[in-house]
């Protein structure tokens, strides 16, 4: 699934050098297509906002993008994040779904069993030099208009999470259609780097490190397709 072309080394220099990298070409080109495929027809998205979010998680499951009940959800969320951390898009828990047993047409299924065997195990210890990672989880993510995650840093007290990684599935993004990942100074007042969704690019950096997804625009072509999680020790 990862390219053969792909020579790791000078991201892996990088990566150790600025806690960051964002490695270009990262899977063979027909994975990508069948991923970019995948996530753009097949999969049953949910909305995820943040979890103490007064608003039903059934009525997000069952609104239908861009119709009144998902502006509505949107615009609340949107209000939330005037007042601190809130984040608003498509999601598809893949661990989960692995684990029950749903939609086994999926080829998703088959990522999460590549992205834990030990070949992959193998490369993220070399790439990262943490030789204590020992599973990567996996969200697939859509974010439409409007679509949005305000900072935070990945830190979370039950995972130990190593780095966070973000397989990019979008064609043809321009960087002023948003949904950038931008890195902020830890006063997170300041943007200190930005890494736009390119295609089939791995965007990598150590946790924890300040970031925010921007909004996506309204006038953006597409929505922006990813598969993310972490690199965790536990």
């Amino acid at each position: 699934m990862i390219s053969n072309e792909l020579d790791i080394e000078p991201f892996r220099a990088r990566l150790r050098a600025h806690g960051r990298v964002q490695v270009p070409g990262f899977l063979q080109d027909g994975a990508a297509l069948r991923l970019h495929d995948c996530l753009r027809d097949e999969v049953p998205w949910e909305t995820a906002q943040r979890t103490d979010a007064e608003l039903a998680p059934g009525l997000l499951r069952s609104a239908s993008p861009g119709s009144g009940e998902d502006a509505a959800a949107l615009q609340a969320a949107a209000e939330r994040a005037r007042h601190g951390f809130e984040f608003y898009f498509d999601r598809y828990r893949m661990i989960d779904a692995r684990r029950d047993g749903l939609d086994p047409e999926l080829v998703l299924h088959a990522v999460v069993d590549f992205l834990n065997t030990p070949p992959f195990l193998d490369f993220a210890r070399h790439l990262t030099g943490d030789p204590a990672i020992r599973m990567v989880s996996a969200i697939a993510v859509r974010y439409r208009h409007g679509h949005f995650l305000r900072a935070h840093n990945d830190h979370a007290g039950n995972e130990d999470r190593a780095y966070a990684y973000v397989i990019n599935l979008s064609r043809e993004w321009l960087p002023d259609w948003g949904g950038l990942l931008q890195f902020l100074d830890p006063a997170e007042r300041r943007v200190v780097d930005t890494f736009v969704p390119l295609w089939n690019s791995l965007s990598l950096f150590r946790v924890p490190q300040p970031h925010v997804v921007s909004l996506v625009a309204p006038w953006a072509g597409s929505p922006r397709y990813s598969i993310t999680g972490w690199f965790r020790r536990g």
